[in-house]
């Protein structure tokens, strides 16, 4: 290797993540930085990108907020003051409103890649052109929350029971759903639970009063599987509505629910049967980790992480510099990108994706719908 090769070879590109690695709000972190870091070391493995005359690698630094607000914005002001450009996470909403104030600070410095819920308002917010937002929007015409709800009405559904952390996703969610119901005519009872519920026998059999066709639950299978299972075995309800969390709820207790009807951006099991990319994303996943593929973990988080720091490499070398991020978010507004998932943004900076709906029956039988808006 010459010298020039020795120089070009050490161009680093610097990504920060700030993701609940551990504690109780850890599922979607946890997968997103396992997702992250398998790419960082993929194409560094390859020897970098190139953009211009010049070969980069990447330099993954992964903080745990552990789902502390507080914590976040500590370990955000770092990532500023130590002017890295390209921050990945948080997923969670409550910390991204806590560090959405001095993101705004930086504006125009850097890209911030958020699965936050409530980032899709700020999206709409001006001094936000930092803000790209992973995740597809629940609501509009092409968004998976409407979809879902669509597909219920096709199952004949009247009257759903919804049951949410009192947190601040909790009430987003109740916010968007409240409204999805009410215009496919299904009526809406809720109740709210606080952080750290182990027992949610009262909240079930005062919902269960009202006869609900369908219990729409939680939204981290920390909570799923507690509800799932206690839901289940007091007969308040054995059939099951959810837009995040993973199916695993639904097949730990298989031979319990009826229906259990899952909003999952791919069906990994399936998927790997029948997809290249899938197949090897999974192989590569074991190999690097040493572990087994948590197919029951939010791997949509894993999996979504995993193509977005690839896009953000392409975007880097279409727009043929890794310092101008203003280019470079403008490149990735124009791509669609094709790999575990097909992916583009609309011009507000919001991901656009295909998915699937999973419908797990008694005994564990599995249906899967798919659906493409980036199609449309």
């Amino acid at each position: 290797m010459t010298l020039s090769q020795v120089a070009q070879a050490q161009e680093v590109v610097k990504i920060g993540q700030i993701e609940a690695l551990t504690g109780p709000t850890a599922t979607y972190g946890w997968m997103s930085a396992q997702g992250a870091g398998l790419a960082v070391d993929e194409i560094n493995a390859a020897g970098g990108f190139a953009v211009g005359d010049k070969t980069y690698k990447l330099e993954l630094m992964q903080l745990d907020t552990r789902g502390e607000p507080r914590e976040a914005t500590v370990q955000f002001r770092q990532l500023m003051e130590g002017e890295v450009k390209f921050v990945f996470g948080p997923f969670l909403t409550n910390v991204f409103n806590a560090i959405e104030p001095i993101a705004n600070q930086y504006n125009g410095k850097f890209l911030m890649f958020t699965g936050a819920t409530s980032a899709h308002a700020a999206l709409q917010q001006p001094d936000r052109d930092y803000l790209l937002r992973t995740w597809n929007w629940d609501a509009g015409s092409s968004g998976f929350g409407t979809l879902m709800v669509d597909y219920l009405t096709k199952l004949e559904t009247k009257k759903v029971a919804m049951l949410f952390q009192n947190d601040a996703f909790g009430k987003t969610a109740v916010d968007i759903y409240s409204g999805l119901f009410k215009e496919a005519g299904i009526e809406l009872t809720v109740e709210m639970f606080e952080p750290g519920t182990k027992d949610f026998s009262a909240a079930l059999a005062k919902l269960a009063a009202g006869e609900p066709d369908i219990l729409f639950p939680g939204y981290s299978d920390a909570v799923l599987n507690d509800i799932v299972r206690q839901s289940t075995e007091s007969g308040f309800g054995d059939r099951f509505f959810i837009v995040r969390g993973s199916i695993g709820p639904a097949l730990r207790n298989k031979d319990a629910i009826q229906d259990y009807i899952a909003y999952v951006p791919k069906d990994f099991e399936s998927a790997e049967k029948s997809d290249p990319k899938i197949a090897k994303f999974i192989e590569s996943y074991k190999n690097f980790y040493k572990r087994d593929f948590p197919y029951d973990q939010a791997p949509l988080c894993s999996s979504s992480c995993y193509d977005h720091v690839y896009m953000l490499v392409e975007a880097m070398k279409q727009a043929g510099t890794v310092d101008d991020v203003g280019k470079i978010r403008e490149a990735l507004l124009n791509m669609t990108y094709d790999g575990l998932w097909r992916i583009t943004y609309d011009q507000t900076g919001e991901a656009v994706f295909n998915f699937d709906i999973i419908h797990v029956r008694n005994g564990g039988a599995i249906e899967t719908v798919h659906y493409d808006p980036t199609q449309e």
